[in-house]
């Protein structure tokens, strides 16, 4: 949804960029004005972007995220990267697998959900601050295109 409205914005900021700097009639403070809000718009909608899309690719892993994840203990069967790390092959995943008892497998579990939650969280919060970015971008494109509007049909009185 973000990118989606981050694609309308950004079609709709170029269109009025071509409107403000084509054969026009406005006063030069008018342009410069909207210019900036036009320039505020662009760069808010980039921003939403930028942290819209830091929630799909961290820079770190999940267990450098969050407080005490780098603690945890593996978590074999639940967690792709400690598995691959433990058996890089079927059969070393299958021996591990079968060589675990239930309160192993229920920590790991337990480990795994932590970890879920805490990325949850994280995205979550990451993707509320990209909307509230891009709100304020929306606001400034409206902004843009009223003055737009009301500039041209100033000057043509």
């Amino acid at each position: 949804m973000l990118l989606s409205a981050g694609a309308i914005l950004s079609a709709g900021n170029a269109l009025v960029l071509s409107q403000l700097f084509g054969e026009t009639r406005l006063a030069t403070w008018v342009l410069v004005v909207l210019a900036l809000l036009l320039t505020a718009s662009v760069i808010l909608v980039v921003t939403a972007l930028i942290r819209a899309s830091g929630v799909l690719v961290t820079l770190r892993p999940s267990r450098e995220l969050f407080p005490g994840g780098s603690d945890l203990p593996e978590s074999l069967l639940f967690n792709g990267p400690d598995t691959i790390k433990i058996a890089s092959s079927f059969e070393m995943f299958a021996a591990a697998a079968s060589a675990q008892d239930y309160a192993q497998i229920k920590q790991a579990a337990l480990v795994e959900l932590w970890i879920v939650i805490h990325q949850h969280r994280y995205r979550y919060a990451r993707l509320r601050a990209a909307a509230q970015v891009l709100r304020w971008a929306a606001i400034a494109f409206v902004a843009v295109v009223i003055g737009l509007v009301a500039a041209n049909l100033a000057s043509a009185l």
